[in-house]
């Protein structure tokens, strides 16, 4: 008898052993099963298209002398350049920048016009332009086919001025280095580069991608037109160029222009991409927008 029931607690434990075990597997199956789902999620969440709820009224805004906004990039250190980038984006380092206005949108064909109807100046051309070329005439397309000089001539009259290098790159990328105004990732619907995939040929209506605003809110910061600003290029400016408000090297042939363009490859509209050109040039690509001093001396 005592055998017996020896055979029988014997029995029993083995049972529950084998049915501890079965509990073990499931429960590890249940956690793998678990954990595919979450990575499911997390690639689907990646593949959504997340609607920009960013609020930017914290911002400062004023209206400038061509009755166009502009908004207020604040005073203090943003990282410029980048170190996986050209060899002209090298160092990426913190740069000091005084506040200052930006215009909010880039100059419109229409807002180009009203300068050119009061100051009797020349209307824009292009060599060469690849598709038609009433597409230029649109009042609510960004202006292209100005030269540097007519961008400054432009910004005089309305009692701004071009932004400096350093000043157009912290408005496209905030402080904290972003490869892309809206981020560091390449998103469809946040700009106009090259292709009909972005909905536009060639320059869109400026404000067209409000999902690829700056942190600051400003638009077109990449893609669509290419914009002139102030600074003479050098390729190795960056290496020896002041920490604090840095307004260019001194004297060189060619002027910088930034921002990619309608006719650019992804790559080329990043935040940090720099481009020269003779201050002459006149493209189908090129256009610009006005900057201010917060306090001009």
């Amino acid at each position: 008898m005592r055998d017996k029931n020896l055979m029988f607690a014997i029995i029993g434990c083995f049972a529950i052993s084998i049915a501890f075990v079965l509990v073990i597997i499931w429960e590890i199956k249940k956690s793998i099963d678990n954990d595919e789902r979450v990575q499911q999620m997390s690639k689907k969440a990646n593949d959504v298209e997340v609607a920009d709820n960013r609020d930017f009224s914290i911002y400062e805004t004023l209206v400038g002398d061509d009755l166009r906004e502009m908004i207020l990039i604040p005073e203090g250190i943003f990282s410029r350049g980048s170190d996986s980038g050209g060899f002209d984006e090298k160092p990426m380092q913190e740069i000091y920048l005084h506040a200052f206005y930006v215009d909010k949108y880039e100059v419109s064909v229409e807002a180009y016009n009203k300068y050119r109807k009061v100051a009797k100046y020349v209307e824009p051309s292009v060599p060469f332009f690849q598709g038609d070329s009433e597409v230029m005439k649109i009042p609510s397309h960004a202006v292209v086919g100005v030269s540097w000089h007519d961008a400054v001539n432009y910004c005089t009259w309305a009692g701004k001025r071009l932004l400096t290098e350093a000043e157009w790159e912290k408005a496209a990328r905030g402080t904290h280095g972003l490869k892309f105004p809206w981020g560091n990732k390449l998103l469809p619907k946040r700009a106009n580069l090259a292709g009909t995939g972005d909905g536009h040929a060639y320059m869109s209506p400026v404000g067209s991608y409000p999902m690829g605003r700056s942190v600051y809110g400003v638009y077109d910061m990449a893609g669509n037109v290419s914009e002139w600003v102030d600074d003479f290029y050098d390729q190795f400016y960056y290496k020896s160029a002041p920490m604090m408000n840095p307004t260019g090297p001194e004297n060189r042939k060619n002027r910088v222009f930034r921002g990619g363009s309608w006719d650019a490859r992804s790559v080329d509209i990043r935040t940090a991409k720099r481009f020269a050109a003779s201050p002459g040039r006149k493209d189908g690509i090129l256009g610009f927008r006005c900057g201010r001093s917060k306090n001009p001396k």
